[in-house]
């Protein structure tokens, strides 16, 4: 069996960064503006703190005339930071969104185009989880926490120098007094945090994907008694993810040290300062500005350590999110595998073969063992065998929608992992046993095939499928609205033939087109069929007599052996 990567329920956290830098290409420019407006922005807003300790020595010696200067270029100060600041985060977060929409693009793109066994690998809900919900926390992260977390470590810098300039001596003891303790107290939180976050992420995961996988089956479930059942599994991570989110409120309370040790560091710097105006050795207004400005610095190291939390959180999601663009294949470009320019000299209509293939699912015997076929344009090939012998694998194969482990499937000569995406889909189409709608007319369901057919094609598709008159006696025709259940199975069928016929596949493959139909909705898709073939290979997987009897050949599973049909 080929090596098929998978997702990591805790994926790699180092050099997450370093790893994401590719995707911001096109907005470095945007990014290095932003910076500079959050410079610009904190620069100010320290200088606001140093002007009203120009004010108050102003007040203290009595000049009239400076004071007015010194509170005039104050409120000039406190306009310019309130412009800035609302500025620096607006371009902050547009940037960061931006960013986020086009990962968003890439990060679909790369799920939609990866191979069908990297999708069946892994359940639904961790996939839409990833898609979703750690999208949904960076854009959380990015719109609120991270402009704060910038400007607060922008103002904390900013704030140490303005406040070695005025008197070292303090500063010096400031630094000495509050960093040591303040810098164990969250490298304690970081040790704990990258576990807590992951393990918290990987919990609602489990629990989203249980509810994603329930609801599809709710009525089963309730038919066969399995609620119960399905509550057991769902209590189990239920119970997991609340231990989760316990362990991350521990993890967070560790920062609530910092509350304590502000109160102390503001106390004892009164009490220099105090001392230091005492002795003559710093004005008023310098003491003033060191007591606003220490009570600045540590709650911007407060609010810095508390956003600490939410951008190790958002650190994991991007690494959760950058584990899945990896297992997929992408690039920061948004290409996924199966790109680059199709072989010279692929035909319209050519001969599907398969030489030796063998295919194997996991550990044990292969579902596909060493089987060779060769299907020519305008032939009916009907697959047949019992359950489990393979039969919807070898679809799949003939599609290319499973590369073979061992062997080669050919189109016209060409191996179909060298063609691309849109010319593999162009020249082979599978219809599923399971047609998925989305929600529109049912003529905009029917155009869902590259090129956009106009409603002149669609409608010579439908005569000469025969499927007029059933158009017809729908209450909108082409303009019919689909709901999720407007439509029965066989019906379904109908509209996935019409659309893959609208395709002009030179290959068209059925899974059990007619399974769970009635007779006449069968024979209807038979017609359909029938209509369809034309110079186009037919492959159809099917238990019902009447299918088999209109073969060419028969091939049975799981012994692979081909025979003639009775047509």
């Amino acid at each position: 069996m080929a090596d098929q990567p998978v997702l990591g329920e805790l994926p790699d956290q180092r050099a997450v960064f370093r790893r994401a830098a590719p995707w911001l290409r096109g907005h470095r420019v945007a990014l290095a503006a932003a910076v500079l407006l959050h410079l610009a922005g904190a620069a100010l807003a320290v200088g606001v703190t140093a002007a009203i300790g120009r004010v108050v020595d102003a007040a203290d010696d009595g000049d009239r005339d400076a004071l007015v200067g010194r509170v005039l270029l104050l409120l000039v100060l406190v306009a310019a930071t309130g412009v800035l600041t609302w500025a620096s985060r607006y371009w902050l977060i547009r940037v960061g969104e931006r960013v986020l929409a086009g990962l968003r693009e890439h990060a679909t793109a790369a799920v939609g185009g990866a191979p069908l066994r990297f999708v069946e690998a892994h359940r639904g809900g961790e996939l839409l989880r990833r898609l979703t919900g750690e999208l949904d926390g960076l854009a959380r992260f990015a719109g609120g926490t991270l402009p704060d977390l910038v400007a607060a470590a922008l103002v904390l810098v900013f704030t140490v120098v303005m406040l070695a300039l005025h008197s070292w001596p303090l500063t010096l003891a400031l630094l000495c007094g509050f960093l040591p303790p303040a810098v164990l107290i969250v490298r304690r939180f970081q040790r704990r945090a990258g576990d807590a976050y992951a393990g918290v992420a990987a919990a609602e995961t489990a629990v989203a994907a249980r509810f994603a996988e329930s609801l599809p089956a709710r009525e089963q479930l309730r038919i066969a008694g399995g609620v119960p059942r399905w509550l057991r599994r769902f209590r189990a991570d239920n119970d997991r993810l609340r231990a989760a989110r316990e362990r991350e409120v521990v993890t967070e309370l560790t920062l609530n040290l910092l509350t304590l040790l502000q109160a102390g560091c503001v106390a004892g710097l009164l009490v220099l300062s105090a001392l230091f105006v005492g002795y003559g050795r710093l004005s008023v207004g310098v003491a003033v500005v060191f007591v606003l400005a220490t009570r600045d610095i540590l709650g911007r190291f407060e609010d810095l350590a508390a956003s600490l939390g939410e951008a190790r959180s958002a650190h994991v999601r991007l690494a959760r999110l950058l584990d899945l663009v990896r297992a997929t294949g992408a690039s920061p470009a948004g290409a996924v595998s199966g790109g680059g320019d199709d072989p010279v000299g692929l035909p319209a209509r050519g001969r599907l073969v398969l030489t030796g293939v063998g295919f194997t699912y996991g550990p044990g015997a292969p579902v596909v063992d060493g089987l060779s076929l060769t299907v020519a344009p305008g032939e009916r090939l009907v697959v047949v065998g019992p359950t489990g012998a393979g039969k919807s694998t070898v679809g799949k194969l003939l599609a290319g929608l499973y590369p073979p482990d061992r062997g080669t499937v050919t189109y016209g000569g060409h191996e179909l992992t060298a063609l691309t995406a849109r010319s593999l889909r162009s020249r082979i189409v599978l219809v599923p046993q399971e047609v998925t709608l989305v929600a529109g007319t049912l003529g905009e369901n029917l155009a869902m095939v590259a090129g956009r057919p106009g409603p002149d094609r669609v409608a010579a598709v439908l005569d000469t499928l025969g499927l007029t008159g059933w158009v017809a006696s729908l209450p909108g025709g082409l303009g019919t609205a689909l709901e999720a259940d407007s439509l029965s199975t066989g019906e379904r069928q109908l509209v996935a033939i019409a659309r893959a016929v609208l395709a002009d596949p030179a290959v068209l493959v059925l899974d059990e087109a007619t399974a769970g139909v009635d007779r006449e909705t069968a024979a209807r898709i038979e017609d359909a069929l029938s209509a369809a073939a034309g110079d186009r290979a037919l492959v159809v997987i099917a238990h019902r007599a009447e299918t088999v009897a209109r073969a060419h050949r028969v091939l049975t599973m799981p012994e692979g052996t081909v025979g003639a049909g009775r047509r």
